[in-house]
């Protein structure tokens, strides 16, 4: 897991660095006595400016994991929150259509002109009927509702994969910045020391590296952000309301006249 960020730390109480705040450095520690001898005598020796260039970027890599478990675990609420809902909704959509009356062509006939007819001529509906006709808009509304969720639920895997991914592209981002800030030291560094030459051939500081945590399997912890019976639970729920729209939503509408929409997957 990430390692927690003291507030306090150098990579956040501290300007950003540069390219040019770092060669500055370089230049001005290339002119100090005290460093004349001491990055040949010492080829993994890493002054003041290198260290703080370290901690800059291990700030970043704690600020990117956490921003990236914070946005992964959106999307895994979201994908619970979802699942629950469109159960729910499925299931008022089966009460609500259970207690509709099954002849809804009728009611849409005495609701509607026929050719020849004028709307003077047209029965108001019942009570009863303006019933039906409100619990049918709650119906689509309802569908509506569920296909949002359903899309929610189909596409969170990728969404969860991209996440990942493009987080872990911020952070080999990150590492590249912040050796492209140690070659600008070692610029203004050569540009000014006496020994130049031959601490360019000696001198190694140490590499960035990027935490273990980049490297876990992205699959595997997808696994089990995201349950395999999440993903099934999604299905049958999905499968459990297009049943029920090709056995009892299908006929036109009274409010809408809508003859031929069909849910597809």
């Amino acid at each position: 897991m990430a390692k927690e960020t003291d507030p306090g730390q150098a990579g956040e109480a501290r300007e950003a660095i540069t390219c040019e705040k770092a060669r500055r450095a370089g230049v001005a520690d290339g002119e100090k006595t005290a460093y004349y001898k001491i990055f040949i005598e010492d080829p993994a020796f890493e002054p003041p400016a290198v260290q703080c260039i370290f901690e800059q970027f291990e700030f970043q890599q704690s600020e990117l994991l956490n921003e990236r478990a914070k946005a992964l675990g959106l999307i895994e609420q979201q994908t619970q929150g979802a699942l629950v809902t469109l159960s729910q909704l499925v299931s008022e959509v089966q009460a609500i259509s259970a207690g509709l009356n099954p002849d809804i062509l009728a009611l849409e006939r005495a609701g509607a002109p026929h050719r020849g007819e004028s709307w003077d001529e047209v029965r108001f509906l019942t009570p009863e009927e303006a019933v039906r006709m409100r619990l049918e808009q709650k119906i689509r509304k309802h569908n509506a509702d569920i296909e949002g969720h359903v899309t929610l639920l189909t596409t969170a895997d990728s969404n969860w994969l991209q996440t990942w991914w493009r987080y872990k592209e911020e952070a080999r981002k990150a590492l590249h910045a912040a050796e492209t800030l140690v070659i600008c030291y070692r610029d203004g560094l050569l540009s000014t020391h006496e020994n130049a030459g031959e601490i360019a051939r000696r001198w190694r500081p140490r590499r960035f590296e990027l935490l273990d945590d980049w490297f876990e399997d992205p699959g595997a912890r997808l696994r089990a952000a995201i349950p395999r019976g999440v993903r099934d639970s999604a299905d049958q729920a999905w499968e459990q309301w297009l049943d029920l729209w090709r056995r009892d939503m299908n006929p036109r509408s009274i409010e809408s006249g809508d003859h031929n929409h069909h849910p597809d997957r």
